[in-house]
């Protein structure tokens, strides 16, 4: 059977609107995808683009993305301190794309020299945290500040920053035909979608306008600006990486 990665946050879901009933949808975190397509547990999803960047022998899912236009809303580095004072941030396990965002931030934008990043949250005071996690904390948060890490990477670049690619490994004919035209139903019709998902998502923390102004504040189809952003963030990546 034919298994199709699903990210499981509020801006994707437009992708999974009109599911193939002999697919197997599975869900999984960004970091999960990249990591089960390229060892051939799941034929094609949307993956972190840090991911794509290192993992061989994937083709590109027709233009699909998950690209922030200028704020992404639900990629927040929380803080109880400025920029400048920060000293330790806890990042989420859950992407290398958002980690690798917010340390790029920091090289060419912020500099802040003495901040070392760690993966236990015990005694730390900054934290990024992503998707619908992200979004619940926006109106039910402690800390004194937050930082939106695709509105900070357009203050620097001018340019949307695109978080995700859809891949695939391998795919027939007839199933790539079948996943393409289920995912442009739901793109190609995007106000229709737009209904369906507030259906399903008007929760407590999220009103129908939120869920409005937060979902048109992404594209989902790379276009000239989310290719050279792309290339942007691969030449300052590589640069960081040595």
């Amino acid at each position: 059977m034919t298994k199709i990665g699903e990210m499981p946050y509020l801006n994707s879901e437009i992708f999974y609107l009109n599911r193939i009933s002999d697919f197997n949808y599975i869900n999984l975190t960004p970091k999960k995808m990249g990591v089960a397509i390229s060892e051939m547990k799941i034929n094609a999803g949307p993956i972190s683009l840090v991911d794509f960047f290192k993992t061989d022998n994937l083709n590109l899912l027709n233009n699909y993305c998950v690209a922030t236009k200028k704020s992404a809303n639900s990629v927040f580095l929380f803080s109880e301190k400025k920029i400048d004072d920060i000293e330790n941030i806890y990042i989420t396990n859950e992407t290398s794309t958002s980690v690798k965002l917010l340390k790029t931030l920091n090289h060419f934008y912020w500099k802040n020299k003495q901040i070392v990043y760690q993966k236990n949250p015990i005694n730390c005071k900054s934290k990024l945290i992503i998707g619908d996690s992200a979004l619940k904390m926006l109106n039910n948060s402690d800390f004194k500040y937050k930082y939106d890490l695709g509105h900070e990477w357009n203050n620097l670049t001018g340019l949307p920053f695109v978080f995700a690619l859809w891949a695939y490994n391998k795919l027939g004919d007839t199933e790539l035909k079948d996943l393409e035209n289920s995912i442009n139903l739901g793109l190609d019709n995007f106000n229709a979608s737009l209904e369906m998902i507030i259906r399903k998502n008007e929760r407590i923390y999220l009103s129908k306008s939120e869920i409005i102004n937060y979902l048109e504040g992404f594209s989902y189809r790379v276009g000239d600006l989310e290719e050279k952003a792309i290339n942007t963030f691969k030449e300052m990546y590589n640069e960081i990486e040595g």
